[in-house]
């Protein structure tokens, strides 16, 4: 398939866990096909962070985000900024997620909420964003 069928020209892609791994390069690939970024993750820097370099190194903007998805209160307040400064976006990459590798039996009652909170709860609360229903 041509890389035009993919073009993003215009576009706006919110993408968790952005800082690394799968998220940094979604977030890359997201801008490789003229995409602007709003990068997420718990511990990202607002400014100059790889993935910022990385996607205004191909032209596109980036905005970048602290969010802890294990937090309840830092979700609602982040999803409040967002809907305030980004009313406009067009894609959702729900990517954030924690995990422990051990065997199940080694994962506390403590971590198994968390778990829960980040890879289902707060991420299920981005899909409620005003404009993410499609």
């Amino acid at each position: 398939m041509e890389k035009s069928a993919f073009d993003l020209r215009g576009k706006k892609a919110l993408v968790t866990g952005a800082k690394r791994g799968i998220g940094k390069a979604m977030a890359e690939a997201l801008a490789e096909a003229g995409a602007d970024i709003i990068a997420v993750s718990q511990s990202i820097e607002t400014q100059g962070s790889d993935i910022e370099k990385a996607v205004s190194a191909k032209g596109r903007q980036c905005w970048a985000y602290p969010c802890d998805f294990s937090d309840r209160r830092s979700v609602k307040a982040f999803l409040a900024k967002i809907n305030e400064e980004h009313p406009d976006i067009d894609i959702l990459i729900n990517n954030a997620g924690t995990i422990k590798r051990a065997p199940a039996v080694e994962h506390s009652d403590a971590f198994w909420d968390e778990t829960i909170e980040v890879n289902l709860n707060g991420l299920c609360c981005l899909i409620r964003l005003e404009d993410m229903a499609a």
